[in-house]
């Protein structure tokens, strides 16, 4: 239990460090992630040998190979950048288990996450939609219909009397929010910097050419370190890259909730369905 706690609170510090640079910088410090890492599989290693033990070995490889199945996809497809992977294996390195939950800690610290971070994110585009509202309705009057659409739908449940019919304005709410992402994402989430200010892991919005030789073309996964050197030595323009929504606060808020809930989700849908 000691452990824990001690363990709980080196990656809840290293988790503040991450929150605070990735607001500032939109990066994650990979020096953050490694140190987790390797923290992690010394402390699993020191537990294992004291407790004459292979039970924290085998926690830390089945949290670690969870931890990869999660995040590395994630980051192959683009959804999530370099630095997130990095700091879930982080977690998942030095968490394999906690007294909150009898899962593996860090599927309960994912569900988390992705409940936590769903809202975190709705929350910032309400904001950014409200903020620049004239401006979205000009550049998509889709999102118009939309937002009025699950306005009208939601009423649904309450003039029928029949709580499966939230579904409706759930899904039109849904389609409405990403919809909303998409316009957000192409005119909002765009800046442009000058090649020396790349780091690994920016997505680039366009291929680059210099003359009519493709210097880089544009990956799912952000640009690599080798793409950098290259970009630097041809390229003298300025080069758009996606910025997005920071997520280091949705890791911060969750490992809290998680180390002191454990897993809200499975906490919530119980109860829901009892009154249903």
């Amino acid at each position: 239990m000691q452990e824990q706690l001690f363990l709980f609170g080196i990656t809840l510090i290293a988790i503040i460090f991450a929150t605070i640079s990735d607001l500032k910088t939109f990066e994650i410090p990979d020096a953050i992630s490694y140190f987790l890492i390797i923290f992690g599989i010394s402390a699993q290693i020191i537990l294992a040998t004291t407790s004459q033990s292979l039970q924290p070995i085998n926690a830390l490889l089945i949290s670690l190979a969870i931890a990869s199945a999660i995040a590395i996809p994630l980051f192959l497809l683009g959804q999530w950048g370099g630095g997130d992977t990095k700091l879930l294996l982080g977690i998942a390195a030095v968490l394999p288990t906690f007294h909150t939950t009898s899962l593996p800690f860090i599927l309960t610290f994912t569900f988390n996450l992705f409940l936590f971070g769903g809202l975190y994110s709705i929350l910032i585009m309400s904001y950014l939609s409200i903020k620049h509202w004239k401006k979205l309705i000009e550049l998509s009057p889709l999102s118009k219909r939309l937002l009025i659409l699950t306005a009208l739908t939601s009423f649904l449940p309450f003039i029928l009397q029949n709580i499966f019919f939230i579904l409706i304005p759930i899904i039109a709410g849904g389609i409405t929010i990403t919809n909303l992402a998409l316009v957000l994402q192409k005119h909002f989430f765009i800046k442009k910097i000058h090649p020396s200010k790349l780091t690994e892991g920016d997505w680039i919005t366009n291929d680059l050419k210099v003359g009519n030789k493709t210097i880089y073309k544009v990956r799912k996964i952000g640009v690599l370190d080798k793409d950098i050197q290259k970009i630097q030595k041809y390229y003298k323009k300025s080069i758009e890259i996606k910025t997005g929504i920071a997520f280091g606060p949705s890791f911060l808020f969750s490992i809290l909730i998680s180390g002191y809930f454990g897993d809200i989700l499975f906490q919530i849908i119980p109860q829901v369905l009892s009154k249903i």
